[in-house]
């Protein structure tokens, strides 16, 4: 895969400081510790990786999207386990921003090319903690499996010679197939997810909220839905 540039952002806190800024306070301090201790050490041995937070924002942009999404699987996963819901997009190519004269206390940040604006509105396109990917960065798929670049493609066309944990097994189109998304609850770090458990609660949550929030927990339940498809199919295609 090439150069990429992810946003993303939680799901909720608005309504966390409505209720108790202590507890907004607290769910974005997990969101800062579980980011920082997952990606301190891949931006402190490369310099080619930049990551930005601001309030309940993430940026993170450079090089090796493939290797980068291993990462962002594992910190979607345990922000999940603790009641945080991440939505983001990566789009292909790095952000680059434009050198600015600066003070200690005057910092900017201005992007010089569309990557930031693209992400943040692919973003916006779905509901629910999803982690999408532009229809360009899909694409770059290794050409041996090219076939997955549609759900029927994927399941005519298994590539057993591709390993069961790769990364790329995960990335499916979404149902509204304006772009693709990670299946990141299929986790190949912990084979024994209790999809229907998860799904229980999800939909339990969802029936205590408002519109305007239940939509975000029933989306995060279907994507949990086609998590445990593709993990069940994926697992019959090796025994077969």
């Amino acid at each position: 895969m090439r150069d990429f540039t992810f946003y993303g952002d939680l799901l909720g806190i608005g309504s966390a400081y409505q209720l108790s800024p202590r507890l907004a306070y607290e769910k974005l301090n997990e969101f800062y510790n579980t980011v920082f201790t997952s990606l301190f050490d891949h931006t402190a041995g490369n310099r080619d990786l930049k990551v930005r937070m601001i309030s309940d924002s993430v940026l993170i942009w450079g090089g090796q999207a493939e290797r980068i999404l291993e990462e962002l699987q594992q910190i979607y996963l345990k922000l999940f386990r603790k009641e945080l819901l991440l939505r983001g997009a990566m789009v292909e190519d790095r952000l680059e921003t434009d050198l600015r004269l600066e003070d200690r206390n005057f910092r900017k940040f201005l992007p010089k090319n569309d990557t930031l604006a693209r992400a943040v509105g692919l973003e916006k396109t779905q509901k629910g903690a999803r982690l999408l990917l532009s229809p360009k960065l899909a694409e770059s798929l290794p050409s041996q499996c090219r076939d997955w670049l549609t759900l029927d493609g994927y399941m005519r066309h298994p590539h057993l010679e591709i390993d069961i944990d790769s990364i790329l097994r995960r990335i499916c189109p979404t149902p509204t197939g304006n772009a693709y998304e990670l299946l990141y609850f299929w986790n190949p770090q912990s084979p024994t997810m209790d999809y229907g458990n998860e799904k229980s609660i999800l939909s339990e949550v969802a029936e205590f909220l408002s519109p305007d929030g239940s939509v975000h927990y029933r989306e995060t339940m279907k994507l949990l839905r086609r998590c445990e498809m593709r993990d069940h199919r994926t697992r019959q295609l090796f025994s077969a």
